[in-house]
């Protein structure tokens, strides 16, 4: 029985390319900025340094984004955008995504930074674009929530229980031989925490 040569080299080449596109379609996240050292390492703090960065206006040959983040929003960018206007490539970006429902997150909303000097009224207009923005699906960066909290000590409180609530882990695992008090097992029930006993 003989080999078919041609046959060999093109599962050869499929499997080689196979593996090749592989690599090239995992998650990333896309930066609605130009790219800047600084910035790039200012993300990699928030999101973690095992994901890939991709900036605005770069390839993304076959990658899925998981994410869009536009580092901050100016006041006159949330204005525009509130109303459905977008001036500058990024923003009209921007916008298109949100056109095509995907979510949006930025790191910061400009005019936060004026909130004990800015008069009410103004701060409150801006704030009324930020849930303009939240309904088109523009929204505060949220880091990911851990699935599951690992607790290493003997004693387990309300006070441990409800800060994975607050990191939004919906499981709590603690020691065999913990001690839960009753107080932490009332606030894991409204809080819908499961404390695991495994480590």
């Amino acid at each position: 029985m003989g080999v078919d040569v041609n046959e060999l080299v093109r599962s050869i080449a499929a499997e080689v390319l196979k593996q090749l596109q592989g690599d090239e379609t995992k998650d990333c996240v896309m930066i609605l900025a130009e790219r800047d050292c600084v910035l790039a390492s200012k993300i990699e703090k928030k999101l973690g340094q095992d994901v890939e960065l991709i900036f605005f206006g770069e390839e993304t040959m076959n990658r899925n984004i998981s994410r869009y983040i536009i580092p901050s929003m100016c006041v006159c960018e949330m204005s525009d955008l509130a109303i459905g206007k977008a001036h500058g490539p990024i923003m009209t970006e921007v916008l298109k995504l949100l056109l095509l429902g995907n979510t949006v997150e930025t790191f910061e909303f400009g005019h936060r930074a004026y909130s004990e000097t800015a008069p009410g009224p103004l701060y409150s207009l801006y704030e009324s674009y930020v849930k303009t923005l939240a309904g088109f699906g523009l929204k505060l960066f949220q880091a990911k929530a851990p699935d599951a909290i690992r607790f290493r000590e003997g004693l387990v409180t309300e006070k441990v229980v409800s800060n994975t609530g607050a990191q939004g882990a919906s499981t709590l695992m603690v020691p065999v031989n913990a001690q839960v008090t009753p107080l932490a097992v009332e606030t894991a029930q409204n809080l819908n925490i499961n404390i695991q006993k495994c480590l």
